[in-house]
């Protein structure tokens, strides 16, 4: 009998069960997001370009302009102001 008694439902969106299959590699779902919670991430991944530009958004959203100098870099035409709408 297993120590687990909590149950999460959790809705992904079309694209989401897609990535994490690809991810997770040959571990099942629930090994792989178990594992999550109890190793912290590899600081040796590197951040696919979405990933990238999605957290550059969130810093350049908070006020850091270092982020907000390279989204501009990435995409000319779009001003920091773009990012806070």
């Amino acid at each position: 009998m297993s120590a687990r008694g909590h149950h999460i439902k959790v809705t992904l969106s079309d694209q989401e069960p897609a990535r994490l299959d690809e991810i997770r590699g040959d571990e099942e779902r629930a090994v792989y997001l178990r594992r999550l919670l109890q190793e912290p991430p590899s600081g040796t991944e590197v951040a696919t370009r979405t990933e990238a530009l999605a957290i550059l958004t969130r810093l350049a959203r908070d006020g850091r302009t270092t982020a907000a100098i390279a989204l501009e870099k990435d995409a000319p035409g779009r001003s920091v102001a773009d990012l806070r709408a």
